[in-house]
């Protein structure tokens, strides 16, 4: 099998995508895990659920059975949120994808119903805040805005929390209920509701999950995610006998180093332990371990070359422009053209040029 057929996964498309959304760490900080944790999970979120399959198998595993029966989850689509303006981009989505409600058939003679979107908002979160209501509700009044100016009747939108953080959750599910008032006066407030998933209680080894594990990138995923804030390394070990017996590390070890990468981070571990912990799972981690270690120092250097690089660039640059005007000033010196020509003909400050003539 090639890279991009392990199910959930166009490996292609995600290098793209992982090449265009750079994490905001380094190889010494990956080391020494002075990283914010946040921005690595943050950013292996976005990954798991931009690719569309990923995030279909992901709802259909969360979503009350009475909601997903009155989708379309056949097509499913990320939807594009760059036009967010900046000011409120942190405070919006993570990710926003786009299906259908199904379309039912009308009455005799009459046709069937008009397709009807739906929205799904996808929340990451680490901490359990009453401010994600806000935070969600100035995304749907954004859209609402929007369809409201352009005519169209208000998109329907369902947020989705994720949530893997170590502490319980204990934030209301119903807007309404963070308001300590009798239900009669809930009844005139404004309401909405989240469907949350919460990695802390989900049991993994669930015999429910088998057909979740189709999707063994999805899947894989969702156990490094919970196992992170609790450095659950039983977890981690059978997450590795899971690749074993898949045949994950024959098929696609991109997508092995990947993963190892993200555990690398999030994890207080040495080479020597995750090595045995391959090993032990009769995957050969000498060879694996060697190979992470070369793609680290090349991911190191081209992020060097895309940050570091340009800076140091421009400075030579901006060294040679001054050496030039430095050897115009002199050739002028010895031309007998004063100081303060000089001085505007290159740009040099006088004491510069000054400095320069006794050098001559």
């Amino acid at each position: 099998m090639q890279p991009g057929n392990v199910r959930g996964t166009d490996w292609n498309n995600f290098k793209k995508v992982e090449k265009s959304r750079k994490l905001d760490y380094n190889i010494n900080a990956m080391k020494d895990k002075t990283t914010d944790i946040y921005q690595v999970n943050d950013g292996y979120f976005h990954k798991i659920f931009e690719t569309p399959e990923n995030t279909r198998d992901f709802l259909a595993t969360v979503l009350p059975d009475g909601l997903k029966k009155q989708l379309d989850l056949s097509k499913i689509e990320t939807v594009d949120t760059k036009y967010v303006s900046n000011k409120f981009k942190r405070g919006f989505s993570d990710i926003v994808v786009k299906t259908s409600l199904k379309t039912k058939k009308g009455k005799k003679g009459k046709d069937k119903k008009k397709r009807v979107d739906i929205y799904f908002l996808l929340e990451h979160k680490t901490e359990g805040r009453p401010e994600i209501f806000i935070q969600v509700l100035k995304y749907m009044v954004f859209e609402w805005e929007k369809d409201y100016n352009n005519n169209k009747p208000p998109r329907i939108i369902i947020p989705v929390i994720f949530y893997h953080g170590a502490d319980e959750w204990k934030i209301p599910r119903s807007f309404a209920d963070q308001f300590d008032v009798d239900d009669e006066v809930k009844r005139f407030l404004l309401d909405y509701r989240y469907i949350l998933f919460d990695t802390n209680p989900w049991d993994f080894r669930d015999e429910s999950n088998e057909k979740l594990k189709k999707n063994v990138y999805l899947f894989t995923s969702l156990v490094l995610m919970k196992a992170a804030n609790k450095q659950d390394w039983e977890a981690i070990a059978e997450i590795f006998k899971f690749w074993y017996d898949r045949g994950l590390i024959d098929e696609n070890k991109e997508i092995v180093l990947y993963f190892l990468e993200y555990v690398f981070q999030t994890h207080d571990i040495g080479r020597d332990k995750l090595k045995k912990m391959l090993d032990d799972s009769k995957i050969d981690g000498g060879e694996i371990m060697q190979t992470l270690a070369e793609q680290m120092k090349e991911e190191f250097r081209e992020e060097f070359m895309e940050t570091i690089g340009p800076q140091l660039k421009e400075e030579g640059k901006k060294e040679g422009e001054k050496r030039g005007k430095e050897e115009t000033a002199k050739n002028l010196l010895k031309m007998g053209i004063d100081i303060d020509r000089i001085s505007k003909a290159t740009g040099l400050e006088k004491a510069e040029i000054e400095k320069l003539a006794s050098e001559i």
